[in-house]
């Protein structure tokens, strides 16, 4: 409830008739108050005075929260509660008798209030009240809590069961804390602390206390850590249920919920069409079309296994499962951890919701702008922004006022109100509105008995009329006076009125205004903290402040909260540029500095919410990277290597929240994280040989998470943002290799934490020249292994004075040049699967055989390939000269020569050949198991693909008259149906996309699928998957064939020169003219006479160096030779620059790379 000493100045107080019918007498006070003058004597009714009667309290103002409570805890309220004089008079009648009733409840209070104040409270200053059935709280302007009364299930929080307090005893397990509001229900109560987190004791029969099903009855209080981060405005408290409110209006309700109290039902089921879902525990979700919106469909991965699932907010969640290849279906009810996954994933509550355990997000409240809650016994209403009020919970006195005899499920607005509401209360079994606009009260519910002349008694379920509050007293006493709160108990209702000096200040004043809030950064603060002088009471004053909100998450999030319209849009509920900017101003002071490493160091990184189900909590692991001091050496170890342990350490639920939130982020606050954790792997890359290292192993795990919500914001940052290029050229890579290569072979689960570092499992941090680095590291570290075991089985065998030789550690390959591709595929069929893992050495037939440092190799490669992927091979099929070739629908050879095929790619992949395949793009995603797209078929068939691209910008309505497409195509001299009779079905607006996925699909995979299998069989038949996996599409597809990315300017200035020759040798300057003004087919030409390739490798041409090597023997009459093994190029001296362009162009066409080697 508000806080009463916003406004200052003298507060009237009127009791208004609008209790409960039946209260014609007043129940006694409740023991322990000393109202009569001892603690724990009763008091003794009066008639009431027939005067106005005054009483005075203290002068300071104090707020007043009476929650479901008989007319006893009025009395305890205003008893303890007085905020300056307060009168009372008699109202003037209106045509009911409801006038006297006032009089009298205003005769009592006046008969005891004028008695005493509670003696154990005379030393306090108390700012706030609440009360319960039978048990009050107080809280003073310290911060601290008294309780007394009942306390039997441990509500009094004073660590036992006790059966009564008599007097106010404060609450020891609250003392190390400010509380800034109370609340109590009828067994249970309710704390908010200034640093954002909420403590509850008491009763937990219905899980009211949200600390989970276990936990029983508390006689002490207990952190309800399901909050933790939440940035929190209200908390409340009805009979037994419980409601928190977030400063951005997310309401957050647990415990009774027999009358859907909470909210929590079918409304929550609203329409889920727009949700993406992606997946849920594991198991992708889908809305089941043409099915009720209660119904959902959900797949495991491999499809092996469907779900069919009834979302009840009564029964719970109920499974139908069918196996894949099973006839029958298993119904079955889900676990209790996957339905709850389920249930936050849909945004309702699919457990049995007669009681529910922890604080639960009201789905049906989240867009309504809720600014205040009141909780009755078993109904609930709200205040929104907008002054409308939403009511839902038992009915069964009409007190959610919707006049409907049919009652609709779930929160609904009173839409018979007319005007904004200023001001809520609910009672027991009643609610009170009041408008400041018109000044009217209003209330509906179960109203009092009203006497007719002969004395009886009208009919009790008939509810109350509308009151306006100049009815109940004298129009001179509301002259000009602003109501400033309104309270309701279980009979009776209370009103605090503020006097005309305070007008101007009250005007659109809310409860919520009234509340205390917890600690946060405004302007007004930063401008003292950056003005205070060191040594002054505001400099530790300011330290105290600093303590607060940067020792909680919670604070910290309130801080810089977005407008609660912002987050519709958006899962990232703070401005995050606001804090960049806010930081960036701080961290200017030095002492400011040091204030915030420490807290952040002491209290804030080890207290992040780690299973919070809420994004509300979560914006805490957003605002932290944009905190400059994240970034400074000195503080990468003990803030950002332990944030990265908080995040992996989170439940799988919150871990998935924050991803979520991270792929909303922009891309330049999604690079902060990314290079904040960079930056601290980067800090460990010097201890990579020590065991310290392994503390990286956390920041590559979240650089990991990054990763994949990056992908999942259809890359947001381009990839190259989390390469780490500090590992390229280190000795950590080939090391990296073997440790990685060691630990698959002997991974052992159980011993994770005893594994060093592997980057070689985080491979999305290697930049492309790493992932070759790796890949050639690997291979050539297969063929090493190889001749030294076969080296040490030779050795062995020659101790033990054995015959035997070790097998061959290398792979070699005789064949015909004259019949090359037969022979090699007859060869290459007989080959075991692991010889062709070891150093492939190619012979020709009747060739002298001499040292190959790969030119051979590379030249077997390039003649073989050049044959196979010729159209009259009739291997593959293009779709016009230029275009690059594929796998054709009906093949005229025989499918084992796709797999040979596949094997001789994945050889030359091996070996480190760069050898011309003309296949497109998509080859290497399906390799890579990604989708072709279509792009890809733009790629493979230009016609095709910009044919499918005018479809999908075909905007206007005639397109079936107009383009006359059907599913039916034509596709490698074929005539295909899409779907079934797809011949008879019209491609129009709404399947154009589906027509287009469809048509790439089958070009791409269904049409090739069994010649794809075998070629991708083969290849893997060599290769490794997981390395591969490394890279991505474009990068593998250069590695393989490399680009033609020609920049011949770098190629001369990387020139090599020996000998008599320098760049500024006659000869040498010719070349350079000749060779510039050779056509582009001509310098290609040189290049594969040079390099055995006329294609660039991967990493550019700075790995192509010409040799200049001068040849005294050779005259001018000689072509230049070239070695293709190292790029040497034996070039004579000319005389003329006509000379050298003959015979540079004879060794061109004449020469397919090899001179002499």
């Amino acid at each position: 409830m508000g806080r009463g000493g916003r406004f200052g100045g003298s507060v009237r107080c009127f009791l208004l008739a609008l209790g409960i019918a039946g209260a014609g007498a007043l129940p006694e006070p409740r023991a322990g108050l000393g109202v009569c003058g001892r603690p724990g004597e009763a008091a003794q009714v009066g008639e009431p005075a027939p005067a106005p009667v005054s009483f005075y309290f203290s002068l300071l103002p104090i707020q007043l929260q009476v929650s479901d409570s008989a007319a006893r805890s009025l009395l305890v309220s205003v008893s303890v509660s007085s905020a300056g004089p307060v009168s009372c008079r008699e109202a003037k009648p209106s045509g009911s008798r409801c006038s006297a009733l006032c009089l009298y409840l205003a005769g009592c209070l006046a008969a005891h209030l004028i008695t005493k104040q509670i003696q154990a409270l005379e030393a306090q200053i108390i700012v706030h009240v609440s009360c319960g059935k039978e048990h009050s709280l107080a809280v003073c302007n310290r911060g601290k809590v008294f309780s007394w009364g009942a306390g039997s299930e441990g509500q009094l929080g004073t660590g036992e069961f006790k059966e009564q307090s008599l007097i106010p005893k404060k609450i020891d397990g609250l003392s190390a804390l400010r509380i800034i509001q109370v609340t109590c229900g009828h067994y249970h109560s309710v704390a908010l602390a200034q640093d954002g987190r909420v403590f509850s004791w008491g009763q937990n029969t219905h899980g009211q206390l949200g600390l989970g099903k276990e936990s029983t009855s508390q006689p002490s209080p207990q952190h309800v850590t399901s909050l933790s981060g939440i940035p929190l405005a209200q908390v409340a408290a009805g009979g037994g249920h419980t409601f928190a409110l977030s400063l951005s209006g997310v309401v957050y309700g647990w415990g009774r919920n027999n009358a859907r109290q909470l909210g929590l039902n079918h409304a929550n089921t609203r329409d889920y069409k727009d949700k993406n879902y992606s997946q849920v525990d594991g198991f992708q979700m889908q809305l089941q079309h043409g099915l009720e919106q209660k119904l959902f469909c959900f797949c495991s991965p491999d499809k092996a296994l469907t779900f069919l699932v009834l979302v009840d907010a009564v029964v719970g969640v109920y499974v139908n499962m069918r196996s894949q290849g099973q006839g029958n279906t298993i119904h079955q009810m889900l676990s209790s951890e996957r339905k709850e996954a389920i249930s936050h994933a849909l945004g309702i509550c699919a457990s049995p919701t007669e009681q529910v355990f922890k604080p639960y997000a009201v789905a049906a409240l989240k867009t309504i702008g809720v600014v205040y809650i009141s909780c009755g016994d078993e109904h609930t209403a709200v205040l929104t922004q907008d002054g409308s009020v939403f009511t839902f919970g038992d009915d069964s006195a009409g007190q959610l006022g919707h006049r409907s005899s049919t009652q609709m499920p779930g929160p609904q607005k009173v839409e018979w109100i007319d005007g904004p509401v200023s001001h809520l209360a609910c009672g027991s079994y009643h609610t009170l509105v009041y408008m400041s606009a018109s000044g009217q009260v209003i209330s509906f519910g179960r109203g009092p008995q009203r006497h007719i002349e002969n004395g009886t008694t009208s009919n009790p379920g008939e509810q109350t009329q509308n009151f306006d509050i100049s009815s109940l007293v004298s129009a001179n006493d509301l002259s000009g006076v602003q109501v400033k709160m309104i309270f309701a108990g279980t009979y009776v209702n209370f009103v605090s009125t503020l006097q005309s000096q305070d007008l101007e200040q009250a005007r659109g004043i809310s409860p919520a205004d009234t509340l205390q809030k917890i600690s946060r950064l405004d302007r007004t603060v930063i401008d003292k903290w950056m003005a205070v002088t060191a040594g002054t009471d505001e400099f530790q004053e300011a330290k105290r402040e600093i303590a607060m909100i940067f020792s909680s998450p919670a604070c910290l999030s309130a801080s810089f909260l977005k407008p609660s319209s912002a987050l519709e849009a958006n899962c990232v509920g703070v401005d995050l540029q606001k804090a960049r900017d806010v930081f960036d101003e701080l961290t200017k002071k030095e002492w400011i500095v040091n204030q915030i490493n420490y807290y952040l160091w002491a209290d804030l990184i080890p207290d992040l919410p780690l299973r919070s189900p809420h994004h509300e909590a979560l914006s805490i692991f957003l605002l932290l990277p944009v905190c400059s001091v994240m970034y400074k050496e000195q503080n990468l170890e003990p803030f950002v290597m332990r944030l990265a342990q908080a995040i992996n350490s989170m439940s799988d639920r919150s871990s998935n929240i924050l991803e979520e939130c991270w792929s909303s982020l922009s891309a330049s606050f999604l690079d902060n994280v990314v290079q904040m954790f960079k930056k601290a792997v980067v800090s460990q890359l010097p201890y990579y040989a020590f065991p310290r290292c392994r503390d990286t192993k956390p920041l590559l795990e979240v650089l990991e998470k990054l990763y994949k919500a990056n992908r999942k914001a259809n890359y947001t940052l381009q990839l190259s943002n989390f390469y780490i290029n500090e590992i390229s050229g280190t000795f950590i890579l080939p090391n990296d290799v073997g440790r990685w290569r060691s630990w698959q072979a002997t991974a052992n689960p159980c011993h994770e934490d005893d594994v060093p570092i592997i980057f070689c499992r985080f491979p999305f941090i290697f930049n492309l020249v790493s992932k070759i680095h790796v890949f050639y590291f690997d291979s050539f570290f297969m063929q090493e292994g190889a001749k030294v075991e076969a080296q040490f089985i030779l050795r062995q065998n020659e101790l033990l004075r054995k015959s035997e030789l070790p097998e061959l550690p290398v792979f070699p390959l005789l064949v015909k040049r004259s019949n090359l591709v037969e022979d090699t595929l007859r060869k290459l069929s007989l080959v075991e699967d692991s010889v062709l893992k070891k150093q492939l050495l190619v012979q020709f037939e009747g060739e002298l055989m001499g040292l190959d440092a790969g030119g051979v190799t590379l030249e077997f490669f390039l003649y073989v390939f050049e044959e196979m992927v010729n159209p009259q091979y009739g291997m593959f099929v293009y779709c016009d000269p230029a275009s690059p070739m594929w796998f054709p629908t009906s093949p005229s050879v025989e499918k084992k020569k796709y797999f040979l095929f596949g094997i001789l790619c994945g050889l030359s992949l091996f070996n480190r050949i760069i050898a011309f395949i003309p296949f497109p793009l998509a080859i290497f995603k399906k390799l890579l198991d990604k989708k072709p797209s279509l792009e890809d078929l733009k790629e493979l068939s230009p016609v095709v693909g910009k044919s499918l691209q005018a479809v999908l910008d075909y905007e206007h309505d005639d397109i079936e008259e107009n383009l006359q497409i059907h599913y039916c195509v034509s596709w490698d001299n074929k005539e295909v149906d899409l779907i079934p009779d797809g011949s008879s079905v019209a491609v129009n607006n709404k399947n154009k996309k589906d027509f287009v996925n469809r048509y790439v699909d089958y070009v791409f995979n269904k049409s090739v699928e069994v010649v794809y299998e075998e070629f991708k069989r083969g290849f893997y038949k060599v290769l490794d998957r997981e390395i591969l996996r490394f890279f991505q599409p474009q990068e593998l597809m250069e590695v393989a064939i490399g680009n033609a990315n020609y920049d011949w300017n770098k190629f001369e200035k990387n020139a090599v020169y020996w000998g008599m020759y320098s760049p500024s040798h006659p000869t040498i300057k010719m070349f350079w003219k000749v060779f510039h003004e050779l056509t582009l087919a001509e310098k290609k030409g040189f290049l594969l006479f040079l390099t055995g390739s006329d294609r660039i490798p991967v990493m550019g041409m700075d790995c192509i160096k010409i040799k200049f090597n001068p040849h005294v023997t050779m005259s001018e009459d000689h072509i230049p030779e070239a070695q293709t093994c190292f790029h040497i190029l034996i070039l004579p001296q000319y005389s003329t620059i006509e000379k050298l362009r003959e015979k540079l162009l004879l060794a061109i066409s004449n020469n397919r790379g090899f001179g002499k080697n």
